[in-house]
């Protein structure tokens, strides 16, 4: 099998900042999503690959730690590798720095799911031994997410033909960017979120509305924190769970 740890640069471009000239969340998540779909087709085991044999990876649950965000102009090394398989779930950890130093780490789970069935299947049917390095970017045992018992802020939107991937779902980054979009402008216009916890849940496909959710979590010292909700307008069925703190 080829090496297992991946490394991939990246330059941040004007069109991936925000008003402040800093790269946003959504440009983050996309450079993680791009080094992991790389890196598994490199193995043999990209999202083509596992179409050929009537299955897919589908994203389970995210947790992203970023220490800043960096500013347009520059150029981030993003380096991934699988760290360790549990059933039907394979583990795939990120770190990510420029010439200054650390930009984040992140640690996120992912099931095959089978194209036909839409039932998961044992990883170890489909990777084979030794895929996993046995290392932790963030030690993260993904236990469940709380659920938001209020709704002090919501938003809506509408699934387009842009907010689609490969899988002819919601790719996992829009999630995350309908959750953000929630947080009230106080918070959301001054501060940026320094982690992004995700659990995903259904999906949501072209036509779809939704529903983003948020609850102000007690501070926890560190920033404000908050529980999100994305939810199926039409029919209230949960789509994905989260938690953000914000810096």
């Amino acid at each position: 099998m080829n090496d297992l740890v991946f490394r991939k640069d990246y330059p941040v471009h004007t069109y991936e900042t925000d008003a402040r000239g800093l790269v946003r969340a959504s440009a983050l998540l996309n450079y993680l999503q791009d080094a992991a779909g790389e890196h598994a087709g490199a193995l043999g085991l990209g999202v083509l690959d596992l179409f050929r044999r009537d299955m897919t990876w589908v994203l389970s649950r995210y947790h992203v730690l970023v220490h800043r965000y960096p500013a347009m102009g520059a150029r981030l090394e993003v380096t991934t590798w699988p760290s360790a398989k549990k059933g039907f779930f394979a583990l795939r950890d990120f770190e990510a720095a420029d010439a200054d130093g650390p930009v984040l780490s992140a640690t996120s789970s992912w099931m095959v799911i089978g194209l036909d069935t839409k039932q998961p299947v044992k990883v170890d049917e489909v990777v084979g031994p030794g895929y996993a390095l046995g290392r932790r970017a963030l030690d993260d045992p993904f236990a469940s997410l709380p659920a938001p018992a209020a709704r002090d802020a919501e938003a809506r939107f509408r699934v387009e033909s842009a907010h689609i991937d490969w899988n002819r779902h919601v790719n996992n980054a829009v999630y995350v960017q309908w959750a953000l979009e929630a947080v009230p402008p106080e918070v959301l216009l001054s501060r940026r979120p320094a982690e992004i916890e995700a659990s995903y849940r259904g999906e949501a496909v072209y036509g779809d509305e939704v529903l983003s959710t948020a609850q102000r979590d007690p501070d926890d010292g560190r920033g404000p924190v908050f529980l999100h909700q994305i939810l199926d307008a039409a029919t209230g069925r949960e789509l994905t769970r989260l938690r953000t703190r914000w810096a």
